[in-house]
């Protein structure tokens, strides 16, 4: 286990930063999280450690995003927001970013 947060390798920092970028760039729509996401996320031993809430949620290939927001934010705080995607119970994709990406919308009112 290193101190980075839940164990990931350098490897798996760069890989997970490279699917970030490549998320960043497709158009996604999210939605609100019903309860039970919420407390799936609150509850779940890597998701639940990172940030105060669950900002949004959306399923597509297989996989289920989730972003946590964080009341603190910004230096020298960790960014706003932190994307997790799980594939099955294997996190896919684990990053921390600033602004909500411009081709991401909303399925329902935003916040």
């Amino acid at each position: 286990m290193t101190g980075d947060g839940f164990g990931q390798s350098l490897a798996d920092d760069l890989r997970f930063l490279w699917r970030l970028r490549q998320l960043r760039r497709q158009a996604l729509s999210w939605r609100r999280p019903t309860v039970e996401e919420e407390r799936r996320a609150d509850t779940h031993p890597v998701i639940g450690r990172f940030g105060d809430g669950t900002h949004a949620v959306r399923d597509g290939d297989g996989r289920w995003f989730v972003v946590r927001d964080r009341m603190w934010h910004g230096w020298p705080d960790p960014p706003e927001f932190a994307l997790f995607v799980l594939d099955g119970d294997a996190i896919w994709c684990a990053a921390d970013f600033d602004g909500w990406p411009g081709r991401w919308t909303w399925d329902d009112a935003p916040r």
